[in-house]
């Protein structure tokens, strides 16, 4: 076991290594059709790129338990989390982050389940305090513990001095096994998944309970209870001790009385570490990143940053960018040539307002958020199943983005790539106009990248671009944002770079 937790800790520290210097090829994540549909399928994923397999969900997954991993994934999409005792206060990843230098390392560690895959989720279930075997046989409970006795002794003495009756008492033995056999097995099966979950968790347990010495005779006394279940394999021995002395019973009694003792205790830390479980990876984005900064809430609901940069840039690729303050209604058009940095900048801000929402630091500096729905359309998708175009497929989004911001007690924030692509540019441009002047009314925050110019004279619109620099006669980046409208184009560039002749170009 030792070993293993050694080859454990190993790998661990050679993948924050790798996440430190940008090497997600190397850092074993999940691949798409492994997260849960919904999570796949959200607008948020698609657009963020969160799924993929250098995606964030899977890059920063530290989580062991499938609902500490459920938890995760919905509190970073900002869906709601059902289980209130799993909620957790916008401060508790900073109050972890500040205990000390270390800890957030260390627990970490404390989490590692050594025979488990990579990726591979485990159970670790709550004690369930209802009494339902006991319940349907009060008479039973009172009556086997005499019967469990006497009933062995009765039987030696019997083959040494030659009783009678010893058949009908394995008989009437067998029939009582027979009859709560089918409840015992459950029984059983609750007792290997409390072991199981003790074993596995013992050493988070350990470190996150106050009273040490009773947690361990609590996680010593239901392994021993485990271990009885072997004799569950070998169906002839464990018929044998049941009409001996009526085994199961005698082990429901002990898993009973371990219940009535340490129930409340074992609940209690259960959550804790579910809980723990589903913010660790917020907890250890922090750790790896001191320079990350925790974000303020902005009462009057303000989006702004004096910079920010996207959290998957290796450090040696990163460029910080400040956020203009955009206020409820605002909109603000971001255009540019051609991979310098428009999408990538939009998609800083969300993948930022979604750490900060999930009370995780920002890479960044004075950025500041309000209680928000946030909302993105930056790959529309058809569907030949449906009959579904791709304009089609926007419109419906966009029709429901805009219904969603009815009666909203969050500020509605939209990020939109190349607004209405499969229209023409008369029609597209008249139907923007009208979309992004609807979204205002509905005090919706609009970040909008296109190409398209004539959009960017929307009269109210906050306008910024990127654009590309010549250098030795070829096109560099720098990725700083800029005030105005873009006055550079580089499509044809591009085109008679990769070898495809531009004939006519002045037309």
């Amino acid at each position: 076991m030792q070993i293993q937790y050694a080859k454990k800790t190993n790998s661990l520290i050679l993948e924050e290594l790798a996440k430190l210097r940008g090497e997600f090829k190397k850092i074993k994540t999940r691949e798409i059709w492994e997260y849960p549909e919904s999570v796949r399928n959200h607008p948020l994923s698609i657009d963020l790129d969160l799924c993929t397999k250098q995606g964030f969900l899977g890059i920063y997954d530290t989580t062991i338990t499938e609902v500490g991993f459920q938890t995760y994934l919905k509190r970073f999409l900002q869906e709601p989390i059902e289980d209130p005792k799993l909620q957790s206060r916008a401060e508790e990843v900073r109050d972890i982050l500040n205990k000390n230098s270390t800890y957030a390392y260390h627990l970490l560690r404390k989490f590692l389940v050594p025979d488990t895959e990579p990726n591979e989720k485990v159970s670790l279930p709550p004690v369930q305090k209802e009494d339902s075997f006991w319940k349907k046989r009060r008479f039973l409970k009172v009556f086997f513990p005499i019967w469990g006795v006497f009933s062995p002794i009765y039987l030696v003495l019997g083959l040494l001095f030659d009783l009678p009756l010893l058949p009908l008492f394995l008989l009437g033995n067998g029939i009582l096994f027979v009859s709560y056999r089918r409840d015992s097995l459950k029984q059983w099966k609750e007792i290997k998944a409390l072991s199981s979950g003790a074993t596995r968790f013992q050493k988070t347990f350990i470190y996150l309970a106050k009273e040490r010495k009773t947690t361990k005779q609590m996680i010593g006394q239901i392994s021993s209870l485990g271990d009885s279940s072997e004799l569950l394999i070998s169906p002839l021995p464990h018929l044998i001790l049941n009409l001996l002395c009526l085994w199961d019973l005698w082990k429901i009694k002990s898993l009973e009385k371990w219940k009535n003792k340490f129930a409340n205790l074992w609940n209690d830390l259960q959550i804790q570490i579910l809980k723990t479980d589903s913010l660790l990876p917020f907890v250890n984005f922090g750790f790896l990143f001191p320079e990350a900064r925790f974000a303020e809430l902005a009462p009057q609901g303000t989006i702004s940053a004096d910079s920010l940069v996207h959290p998957l840039l290796p450090k040696s690729s990163r460029v910080f960018n400040p956020l203009t303050p955009m206020e409820p209604g605002d909109l603000m058009i971001v255009t540019g040539s051609n991979m310098s940095g428009k999408t990538t900048y939009l998609r800083s801000i969300a993948i930022s307002l979604l750490l900060a929402g999930s009370g995780a630091p920002v890479l960044g500096s004075n950025f500041k958020f309000p209680k928000f729905k946030i909302h993105t359309l930056i790959r529309s998708q058809d569907s030949m199943e449906d009959g579904v175009s791709f304009f089609y497929s926007e419109v419906r989004r966009l029709s429901s983005i805009i219904q969603s911001a009815e009666n909203s007690d969050q500020v509605p924030v939209l990020f939109l790539d190349e607004i209405l692509k499969g229209t023409n540019s008369k029609e597209r441009y008249i139907a923007t106009r009208e979309i992004l002047s609807v979204l205002r009314e509905k005090q919706t925050i609009v970040f909008l990248t296109t190409h398209d110019l004539k959009l960017a004279e929307i009269p109210w619109a906050k306008r910024f671009h990127f654009t590309e620099l010549e250098v030795g006669g070829q096109m560099d980046f720098d990725y700083k944002i800029r005030n105005g409208v873009s006055g550079s184009t580089n499509a044809l560039k591009i085109l008679k770079k990769e070898g495809i002749p531009i004939r006519n170009e002045e037309e």
